[in-house]
């Protein structure tokens, strides 16, 4: 089905280059049937192949083949919920109202949680775009997806989201605004439409979205909206410039100048400037509340069966432990990140859904079978394991709901602001979190880190060699798991870039990995970092 599904939405070269590939054949075929003089004259003998009728209608019907199998063996869809699923890159749960924030940024979703459920520690499997991205459609951490680095790519053997809703008869779009999440990367898998602009705002694509939704007819719909507006430089659009911001202090983060403030030990920003770094970060986060707020609402106002999921990918650091950005860390104000769902009230009633914000801990993996068990669709045994489970026990209010331990990691060397940390994994509950490194990564195996979540949210005592008990207790959990991998097992499945693409990746502080050996020199630690305590013989 979805060999034929992404067959009838190519736009023609795909389906040209077959149909080319198939005359040539019949030509060969007509060819050596003909007499000795028809192959002396190639020209002539394929002009009379081609003006016969039956080589006319096979050809016909097979560029018309792919429309007519989805025709005959796409599912009817009409009876499920549509499906809206808005990434608001780089926010992190404290830059929204619900979540925390001491700056009114979020009234409009504020008001969409209070009516639907949205999860004060909804947790992230990776702190960047890429490997958090796949998780959320793979239902699979970062470990086991695969798609962990700069130039990797998700591998078309994972089943993906969309592609299960393709599957089940409905119609998919997708518009990103950030160059990771594109095809080139292979994202696009199970999008029958995909548009990539990575200059893009918010509000064309909500205007297109909304568009693509008004020709669903009965066809049940799932559309993806990746919008990047929160992500640095950081600059508010008119309107929302100074709503927040009243430092009158000019300040600029882009991929270049985030490099040169690592490099230069710190030196590159003072802290006034971040803070108006910060400033303005928190006014994009509102341009994204009023444009997602309106639009969620205006659908929500006209479809009786739309459910819709709000999340993040991951979060922001401002100097929080001495950096800026993200990816170096597993840190809170990287994985902690806004999770919310809303629904039309006729689909909340239908479903036994009730409005809560949760405080329970919950995870990424969590989306993806919360989606299917919502559209009552099953996952095939042949594609791989989801490592997460349905939410609608929240939704629903049941009493045995329960805090989920959450797994995190990245495979980023650190920062030169922290020291070269390694590869990192964490194990998170919902008071305590333990962060190590990879233990096959034999240059920095052997690090840890111990948090008391409530004592010290901040993250700034490493408390791994005080309470030795409850380190060796979480990191036999994390090893119960499952989840924490060797990464030999993963393909080296890298893609080539064009230049502009180099160029876009680069601008939003994707460049190319860091070097090879960053443990080669004594590392320096930003006062403000968190040491690791090295333990041997764990």
């Amino acid at each position: 089905m979805l060999f034929w599904l992404t067959w009838a939405s190519d736009l023609g070269g795909r389906r040209l280059l077959l149909a080319a590939g198939l005359a040539l054949g019949l030509v060969v075929v007509a060819m050596r049937s003909n007499s000795i003089g028809a192959l002396g004259n190639p020209f002539a003998a394929v002009v009379d192949i081609f003006s016969k009728p039956l080589v006319v209608t096979a050809l016909v019907a097979f560029a018309l083949l792919p429309k007519l199998m989805v025709s005959a063996q796409r599912p009817d869809s009409s009876d499920k919920p549509d499906v809206l699923f808005i990434l608001l890159d780089t926010v992190r749960l404290d830059h929204v109202g619900w979540g925390g924030s001491e700056l009114n940024t979020t009234p409009k979703l504020d008001a969409l949680a209070r009516k639907g459920a949205a999860f004060t520690q909804g947790i992230t499997q990776a702190p960047w775009t890429k490997p958090a991205i796949a998780t959320l459609i793979t239902g699979q951490v970062p470990g086991s997806h695969g798609a962990t680095a700069r130039r990797a790519v998700l591998s078309g053997r994972k089943r993906t989201l969309a592609e299960a809703f393709a599957a089940a008869g409905y119609r998919t779009a997708a518009y990103s605004s950030n160059p990771n999440i594109t095809p080139v990367f292979g994202f696009a898998q199970g999008f029958q439409s995909y548009t990539t602009d990575t200059k893009s705002a918010a509000e064309p694509f909500m205007t297109a979205g909304d568009a693509w939704l008004q020709e669903a007819g009965e066809q049940a719909s799932f559309l993806y909206l990746h919008l990047n507006d929160a992500h640095y430089p950081y600059e508010p659009l008119p309107g929302y410039a100074g709503m927040f911001n009243h430092t009158r202090i000019p300040a600029h983060l882009d991929g270049d100048s985030e490099r040169k403030f690592r490099d230069s030990e710190g030196s590159g920003f003072s802290a006034e400037e971040v803070e108006s770094l910060r400033l303005s970060y928190a006014e994009e986060v509102r341009y994204l509340d009023d444009q997602v707020g309106d639009f969620v609402a205006k659908q929500l106002a006209a479809n009786d069966n739309l459910l819709v999921v709000i999340c993040s990918d991951h979060g922001e650091e401002f100097l929080e432990h001495g950096d800026l950005g993200h990816a170096h860390s597993l840190h809170e104000e990287l994985i902690r990140v806004p999770l919310q769902f809303a629904w039309s009230p006729a689909l909340g009633a239908r479903l036994g859904f009730k409005p809560g914000i949760h405080d329970e801990q919950v995870r990424h993996i969590d989306v993806l079978p919360t989606l299917l068990e919502a559209a009552g669709m099953d996952w095939p045994g042949s594609a791989q394991e989801l490592q997460g489970s349905s939410l609608q026990e929240f939704f629903r209010k049941e009493n045995s709901s329960e805090s989920r331990p959450a797994f995190s990691e990245t495979d980023s060397m650190g920062s030169p602001l922290s020291g070269p940390t390694g590869p990192l994994r964490s194990l998170r509950m919902p008071n305590q979190k333990l962060i190590v490194t990879d233990p096959w990564f034999e240059a920095s195996a052997n690090r840890y880190w111990l948090y008391d979540l409530i004592a010290d949210s901040g993250e700034h005592k490493n408390l791994a060699l005080e309470r030795a008990a409850l380190r060796e207790q979480m990191w036999a959990h994390l090893l119960e798991l499952g989840l924490m991998v060797e990464r030999s097992h993963i393909p080296d499945v890298h893609v080539v870039l064009s230049d502009k693409e180099k160029d876009d990746l680069s601008e939003m502080g994707y460049a190319e990995d860091g070097p090879e050996d960053p443990f080669a020199e004594e590392p320096y630690f930003d006062p403000r970092a968190t040491k690791w305590v090295e333990i041997k013989d764990q």
